[in-house]
Protein backbone atom coordinates (compact mmCIF):
# COMPACT_ATOMS: atom_id res chain seq x y z
CA UNK A 1 0.00 0.00 0.00
CA UNK A 2 1.65 3.52 -0.93
CA UNK A 3 0.52 5.95 1.88
CA UNK A 4 2.81 8.49 0.32
CA UNK A 5 1.38 9.71 -3.27
CA UNK A 6 1.94 13.58 -3.37
CA UNK A 7 4.57 14.55 -0.49
CA UNK A 8 1.54 17.16 0.42
CA UNK A 9 2.04 16.47 3.99
CA UNK A 10 5.46 17.76 4.10
CA UNK A 11 5.01 20.66 1.36
CA UNK A 12 2.13 22.15 3.46
CA UNK A 13 4.29 22.14 5.96
CA UNK A 14 7.16 23.99 4.20
CA UNK A 15 5.23 26.33 2.72
CA UNK A 16 3.89 27.46 6.11
CA UNK A 17 7.26 29.25 5.97
CA UNK A 18 8.48 27.83 9.41
CA UNK A 19 11.53 26.45 7.45
CA UNK A 20 14.07 27.57 5.11
CA UNK A 21 16.13 26.99 2.23
CA UNK A 22 19.23 27.33 4.27
CA UNK A 23 18.06 25.51 6.98
CA UNK A 24 17.44 22.11 4.41
CA UNK A 25 20.66 22.54 3.15
CA UNK A 26 22.28 22.58 6.62
CA UNK A 27 20.08 19.24 7.78
CA UNK A 28 21.23 17.84 4.36
CA UNK A 29 24.99 18.25 4.98
CA UNK A 30 24.54 16.92 8.80
CA UNK A 31 22.63 13.69 7.41
CA UNK A 32 25.43 13.21 4.75
CA UNK A 33 28.53 13.29 7.32
CA UNK A 34 26.45 10.97 9.86
CA UNK A 35 27.94 7.05 10.53
CA UNK A 36 25.32 4.48 9.49
CA UNK A 37 24.80 3.79 12.75
CA UNK A 38 23.57 7.05 13.39
CA UNK A 39 20.48 7.06 10.56
CA UNK A 40 17.59 7.37 12.95
CA UNK A 41 19.53 10.90 14.20
CA UNK A 42 19.46 11.64 10.52
CA UNK A 43 15.66 11.20 10.20
CA UNK A 44 14.67 12.28 13.42
CA UNK A 45 16.26 15.47 12.74
CA UNK A 46 14.26 15.20 9.41
CA UNK A 47 10.76 13.88 10.30
CA UNK A 48 10.91 17.39 12.96
CA UNK A 49 11.37 19.90 10.49
CA UNK A 50 8.99 18.37 7.52
CA UNK A 51 6.62 17.06 9.86
CA UNK A 52 7.47 18.36 12.98
CA UNK A 53 7.04 14.80 14.52
CA UNK A 54 9.89 12.74 15.96
CA UNK A 55 10.44 9.01 15.79
CA UNK A 56 7.93 6.91 18.67
CA UNK A 57 6.25 9.84 19.39
CA UNK A 58 4.97 9.65 22.72
CA UNK A 59 2.09 11.85 22.66
CA UNK A 60 -0.11 9.40 20.94
CA UNK A 61 -0.44 7.84 17.60
CA UNK A 62 -1.27 10.41 14.58
CA UNK A 63 -3.10 8.70 11.58
CA UNK A 64 -1.36 10.81 8.74
CA UNK A 65 1.10 10.37 6.63
CA UNK A 66 4.35 11.07 7.99
CA UNK A 67 3.70 8.64 11.18
CA UNK A 68 4.74 6.18 8.32
CA UNK A 69 7.93 7.22 7.53
CA UNK A 70 8.39 7.32 11.22
CA UNK A 71 7.21 3.82 11.89
CA UNK A 72 9.19 2.49 9.19
CA UNK A 73 12.29 4.60 10.64
CA UNK A 74 11.87 3.43 13.99
CA UNK A 75 11.77 -0.12 13.14
CA UNK A 76 15.16 0.39 11.45
CA UNK A 77 13.64 0.35 7.91
CA UNK A 78 15.43 3.57 6.83
CA UNK A 79 16.04 2.61 3.21
CA UNK A 80 12.37 2.20 2.74
CA UNK A 81 11.45 5.03 5.20
CA UNK A 82 13.38 7.48 2.73
CA UNK A 83 11.90 6.50 -0.31
CA UNK A 84 8.44 6.73 1.22
CA UNK A 85 9.47 10.33 1.36
CA UNK A 86 9.87 10.79 -1.94
CA UNK A 87 6.45 11.88 -4.20
CA UNK A 88 5.60 9.36 -6.44
CA UNK A 89 6.40 11.04 -9.58
CA UNK A 90 9.70 12.27 -8.18
CA UNK A 91 12.63 10.97 -10.56
CA UNK A 92 15.80 10.10 -8.78
CA UNK A 93 18.95 7.47 -9.70
CA UNK A 94 20.67 5.97 -6.87
CA UNK A 95 24.27 4.55 -6.41
CA UNK A 96 26.78 2.54 -4.17
CA UNK A 97 30.48 3.44 -5.13
CA UNK A 98 33.46 1.73 -5.08
CA UNK A 99 34.90 2.56 -1.26
CA UNK A 100 30.74 1.95 -0.17
CA UNK A 101 29.67 5.89 -0.24
CA UNK A 102 26.43 6.17 -1.81
CA UNK A 103 25.07 9.00 -4.67
CA UNK A 104 21.76 10.11 -5.35
CA UNK A 105 19.83 12.31 -7.43
CA UNK A 106 16.60 13.71 -7.25
CA UNK A 107 14.05 15.28 -9.25
CA UNK A 108 10.76 16.80 -7.69
CA UNK A 109 7.90 16.82 -10.00
CA UNK A 110 8.60 21.13 -10.10
CA UNK A 111 11.36 20.24 -12.06
CA UNK A 112 13.82 21.64 -9.11
CA UNK A 113 16.35 19.13 -7.93
CA UNK A 114 19.08 17.48 -5.38
CA UNK A 115 22.21 15.30 -5.25
CA UNK A 116 23.70 13.84 -2.37
CA UNK A 117 27.56 12.75 -2.58
CA UNK A 118 29.32 10.67 0.12
CA UNK A 119 26.88 9.81 2.23
CA UNK A 120 27.44 6.88 4.52
CA UNK A 121 24.27 4.94 4.29
CA UNK A 122 22.02 4.66 1.29
CA UNK A 123 18.72 6.18 3.36
CA UNK A 124 20.99 9.36 4.58
CA UNK A 125 21.69 10.30 0.50
CA UNK A 126 18.64 10.24 -0.33
CA UNK A 127 17.22 12.28 2.59
CA UNK A 128 20.08 14.72 1.58
CA UNK A 129 19.45 14.74 -1.99
CA UNK A 130 15.61 15.45 -1.34
CA UNK A 131 16.14 17.87 1.24
CA UNK A 132 18.28 19.86 -1.34
CA UNK A 133 15.61 19.27 -3.90
CA UNK A 134 12.80 20.90 -1.29
CA UNK A 135 15.28 23.96 -0.76
CA UNK A 136 15.94 24.30 -4.30
CA UNK A 137 12.50 24.19 -4.87
CA UNK A 138 11.42 26.99 -2.72
CA UNK A 139 14.07 29.14 -3.99
CA UNK A 140 12.98 28.71 -7.16
CA UNK A 141 8.83 29.21 -5.80
CA UNK A 142 9.62 32.55 -4.39
CA UNK A 143 11.98 33.84 -7.38
CA UNK A 144 8.53 32.90 -9.19
CA UNK A 145 6.56 35.33 -7.36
Amino acid sequence: MNFLTSGSWWQSRLSAGHVTPEDLVALAERCEHLPAADQRKGFEQALRVLADTSLAPDTGVRVDESMWVSLLADSGAFESAAIALLPSVATYTISRMGDGQYQTQIALPSGAGGHSRGAHALSMAVLAALLRALARDMIEAKSAH
